[in-house]
């Protein structure tokens, strides 16, 4: 088999496994963007390991199931790869299928974990999870202090997912009210949006809001 062959098959068992594990882990919450080289050599390093994991378990599964390559037959080369082609077929098959849900499987596993606890490790993804409404809350008050002690008030809308937290912006929505520097009171805003530059922000002040709260409280 030409080595070119070898390395495009080599690509696919560790490529498809590992982007189906990354799939469903980042469809349960928020995840921090790691960058893309970072993220590749996480789908191929998951995608890889379950696929060794995999074929050791069909190669032991070989030796009691009839129609699969053994580890024996695989090792002996071109003869035994002519002779039993279907075998190493029905093998690669069965890797790549077994190997593809299990990596599902872990990311849904493992998503699942993340998402379901309040705790965050990576930086960053505080504002986020914060400034999402609860079960039983409508959207956060937010009081935003920028660096020039401007104080912003409102109810939270969303926030960027950008990695540096300079660049992390933090969008309001009516009520909306502007207290600037020297101003006693915060005046009202027209605006039903104000979108704050997360480079100017200094402090976050969160509230949550319950939905069924009385009016004026």
């Amino acid at each position: 088999m030409p080595s070119s062959l070898v390395g495009l098959l080599a690509l696919l068992y560790a490529a498809v496994p590992g982007y189906l594990y990354l799939i469903r882990y980042e469809r349960h919450g928020l995840r921090e963007r790691p960058g893309a080289a970072r993220e590749i050599a996480e789908l191929f390093t998951v995608g890889t390991f379950a696929t060794l994991a995999v074929a050791g378990g069909v190669l032991v599964l070989a030796e009691h199931l009839p129609g699969l390559a053994t580890l024996n037959g695989a090792l002996s080369g071109a003869t035994y790869a002519r002779s039993h082609a279907w075998h190493l077929a029905r093998s690669a098959v069965l890797v790549l299928i077994l190997s593809t849900f299990a990596c599902a499987a872990l990311g849904e596993l493992r998503g699942r974990r993340i998402g379901a606890s309040n705790w965050s490790t990576a930086p960053g993804t505080v504002w986020a999870e914060l400034l999402k409404p609860r079960r039983g809350e409508t959207d956060p008050r937010v009081q935003v202090l920028m660096d020039d002690d401007t104080l912003v008030y409102g109810s939270g809308h969303m926030v960027s997912d950008e990695r540096d937290t300079y660049y992390r912006d933090v969008a309001l929505h009516h009520p909306i009210s502007v207290r600037r520097p020297g101003e006693a009171q915060p005046q009202p805003s027209e605006a039903d949006y104000i979108i704050i530059p997360g480079g100017h922000i200094r402090l976050i002040e969160i509230t949550a809001v319950p939905l069924h709260q009385p009016p004026g409280h």
